[in-house]
């Protein structure tokens, strides 16, 4: 054998690397599954927020607030996604009021209906 090593060990590596490429390619589609679905959502088609999350709004919460930490976004993604920026975003967090243009962008960026984001703001 010399120098070519184990055939039957390089043959098990082999397999064992084309099991994870497919494991990969697998997980890859279900990523672009999600990512697609979640793009579907923008627009007419916007996905029902959990009741608890609406509990928090109608108790009180900031609901831009409320829905970015929901999306798990940080107030820079939310400001790169509505052009706005980080800072102004926290201090709308803390009760500065803000105008129609500003809640439709927000309410874009966060995917959801823009008078959820009237009501309190």
């Amino acid at each position: 054998m010399g120098s070519m090593g184990d055939p039957k060990l390089i043959y098990s590596l082999e397999i064992r690397v084309l099991d994870l490429e497919k494991k990969i390619d697998g997980l890859e589609k279900q990523v672009d599954t999600l990512l697609a679905g979640r793009k579907t959502q923008s627009g007419a088609g916007l996905a029902p927020l959990p009741a608890a999350l609406l509990k928090r709004i109608s108790d009180g919460e900031n609901p831009v607030r409320a829905v970015r930490q929901f999306r798990l976004m940080t107030q820079r993604e939310l400001g790169e996604r509505s052009g706005i920026r980080p800072n102004h975003i926290s201090a709308i967090e803390r009760g500065m009021s803000y105008g129609l243009k500003t809640a439709k962008r927000l309410a874009s960026a966060l995917e959801v209906q823009v008078d959820l984001l009237l009501d309190q703001g």
